[in-house]
């Protein structure tokens, strides 16, 4: 049996990528080939991006051309649009394309790398440089055969143009070029990021730009798939887990999203290959209770910065669904209405909330009560904010 390195860092791919087979085929299959694009739907650490790597890998596969596009870290438009061109320029089937094209692709780059109006150039941050632009590239795509783009962290990248002059604007613009282009090119596309897209397009009234795509949800491991995928991983061999120990390991997740699995294993590792433990079951809880005063979760904190003037409130619903069994949703709104008699107000930021939470994956709803989806990060609220 192949072993699969341990990494909770950057994206899986080749042979450390695990499962999801028939998720992949029915992406493919069903959606992709079809003519489908997806809105890739996960809440954060799922593994989003690993799947949609994989996902290009079939594209490929079957001739298709493919194109990767991280806007991680990209902030502005004339940003975005070098982003693209050095991705192009990446490809190995570019040279090709551009060969059969010409002249024609030619002078298409050029208009992206600089528009002239009246013999002067026009500023980056104009709306003719904008859609001149954007117009060149579609025509650039509408030239070529069957393609898939993944774009990664776009909701990153939105946020970043929100905050501009006339961010709206540019965001509304950008949202239904790319609608344009699905709908006018042999292209299908599909976006992922590690803040929700669908939130972020409710939060800011935009979902009639995306509603054309069809959202894909991928979840955590079934726990046959995660037993399996604790026994592939590439662990030394003094660290032998026997069935109750994986057992005990699943039990104390529930969640059993690789990212959450692959830290728990390393940090046994650790306690065994580097403090001379024996693997036990206390091994296993001292690992997970040094897990959650660490700075691996750091990033469900921060990313409350995004819901903007519903932070405060949903670090208050958080606090309280950090008791064990959870909190009723009577609980919760007898708690943010203590100071104020706009009950109808609260009941609709409440139920913004608690959207906002299930899809970016921090709650969920059971036997009425709405607890922490993973214990790992629940103990980690508690550890940080509960107390």
């Amino acid at each position: 049996m192949s072993r699969i390195s341990i990494k909770v860092g950057p994206p899986v791919e080749g042979d450390d990528f695990y499962g999801r087979e028939k998720e992949l085929s029915y992406a493919w299959e069903s959606h992709i080939s079809k003519g489908t694009s997806l809105l890739l739907s996960a809440p954060r650490r799922v593994g989003k991006s690993s799947f949609s790597k994989k996902i290009l890998k079939i594209a490929e596969k079957n001739k298709w051309k493919t194109l990767y596009l991280d806007l991680e870290g990209i902030s502005t438009e004339q940003e975005f649009v070098k982003s693209l061109k050095d991705e192009l320029q990446k490809n190995a089937w570019w040279e090709n394309t551009k060969g059969k094209i010409g002249d024609t692709i030619l002078k298409i780059l050029e208009g992206i790398d600089v528009l002239e109006i009246a013999g002067s150039k026009v500023s980056f941050d104009s709306t003719i440089w904008r859609a001149n632009t954007y117009e060149n590239i579609k025509q650039l795509f509408e030239k070529l055969d069957e393609t898939l783009i993944v774009i990664d962290e776009l909701a990153v990248y939105l946020n970043h143009l929100l905050a501009q002059e006339s961010g709206k604007e540019k965001v509304e613009f950008f949202l239904e070029w790319l609608r344009k282009f699905r709908q006018t090119t042999r292209s299908r596309w599909i976006l992922c990021s590690s803040i929700g897209i669908e939130n972020f397009a409710s939060m800011h009234q935009l979902s009639k730009h995306i509603n054309d795509i069809k959202p894909f949800s991928i979840g955590a491991f079934r726990e046959d798939e995660a037993e399996k995928f604790i026994l592939r991983l590439g662990i030394d061999e003094n660290v032998l887990f026997t069935s109750e120990h994986i057992q005990y390991i699943l039990d104390k997740l529930v969640w059993h999203l690789p990212f959450f699995i692959q830290l728990l294993v390393e940090k046994i590792k650790f306690l065994i290959c580097v403090e001379d433990k024996h693997l036990s079951n206390e091994t296993i809880d001292e690992a997970y209770n040094r897990l959650v005063t660490e700075g691996h979760f750091n990033t469900w904190d921060e990313r409350l910065k995004e819901y903007g003037e519903l932070e405060a409130d949903t670090r208050k619903i958080l606090k309280l669904c950090t008791f064990p069994k959870g909190k009723s949703r009577k609980n919760l709104l007898a708690n943010l209405s203590v100071n104020t008699n706009d009950i109808e107000k609260i009941e609709e930021t409440l139920s913004r909330i608690l959207v906002l939470l299930k899809n970016d994956g921090y709650l969920e709803e059971s036997n009425d009560k709405y607890i922490f989806r993973s214990p790992l990060l629940r103990d980690f609220w508690y550890g940080r904010f509960g107390k």
